[in-house]
């Protein structure tokens, strides 16, 4: 029986960031997918605003069915919010407060905007490209913010644990990158997106499958009747997946959805 949704990370997944690459392979995937009444899904770290224009233009080519966004901190079904978790703009002055002491970087994530604390430094170079890209320093006081994204290296893992512990335990960092980590909810995953969305819609979790390659993608995983991993995907995913592909240059996606049989290798060309 085919899964009723299947969820999809972006980054090294669907899409290729450093080149720009997207396999011509996902295209056909998606369209056979629709055509066979199974509901397509994006789950990302990534902002709605923030999604690559190769993917947005997958979207206008095939629509997209759910969103789950922002690590499952704002949702949707179509156009229709399903869930958003914002965090409480007190907290969001705490927390600010504690990486400006130790030269942090940081920046306010809304399904919106991409707004840098500061207008100088590694996250204002790297996230200028973004076209929903802004600086501005009180933005969580006038916007609904799901996630904060901090430049803390990796050999500073301790100091930022010691300060999300100074604040109750109610938020936690996933790594996305050796120099940077997701700040957000505690209870805050892909997975809640997942379970939200599912909820909502009527689906029993044990009928989706799910593709990633990353760290904030082994809860993901959890939440879903099967995970698919990259075959570039870190070995803590390749761990708990229930299938390991081949990388998203080798067709990945394409050559697992018909290796499970939920499309012919004629629906995909290959």
């Amino acid at each position: 029986m085919p899964p009723k949704i299947v969820f999809f990370d972006i980054d090294d997944t669907l899409f290729r960031k450093w080149q720009d690459f997207m396999p011509e392979s996902v295209l056909p995937a998606f369209r056979a997918l629709h055509e066979a009444g199974v509901l397509t899904a994006i789950a990302t770290g990534r902002s709605p605003c923030a999604l690559p224009a190769k993917i947005r233009a997958l979207i206008d080519a095939v629509g997209l069915d759910v969103l789950v966004s922002t690590n499952g901190q704002y949702n949707r079904y179509g156009a229709r919010v399903l869930s958003e978790h914002p965090l409480p703009v007190a907290d969001i002055a705490s927390l600010i407060a504690a990486f400006r002491a130790r030269d942090w970087e940081y920046t306010f994530v809304s399904e919106h905007h991409m707004a840098a604390g500061r207008s100088r430094g590694s996250s204002h170079r790297v996230l200028q490209g973004y076209p929903c890209y802004t600086v501005a320093p009180d933005y969580y006081r006038e916007h609904a913010v799901h996630q904060l994204v901090v430049l803390a290296p990796e050999a500073e893992e301790a100091a930022l644990q010691a300060i999300l512990a100074e604040h109750g335990g109610r938020y936690r960092a996933v790594r996305s990158h050796a120099s940077a980590v997701d700040v957000f909810h505690a209870d805050g995953s892909k997975a809640r997106g997942i379970r939200d969305a599912c909820a909502a819609l009527g689906i029993d979790p044990k009928d989706t499958l799910a593709f990633g390659d990353g760290l904030n993608d082994v809860e993901m995983f959890a939440a879903v009747g099967a995970g698919i991993a990259m075959g570039d995907a870190c070995e803590a995913l390749k761990a708990v997946a229930t299938h390991v592909t081949g990388t998203l240059e080798e067709d990945g996606i394409a050559r697992a959805l018909v290796d499970l049989g939920v499309l012919a290798a004629r629906d995909v060309g290959l």
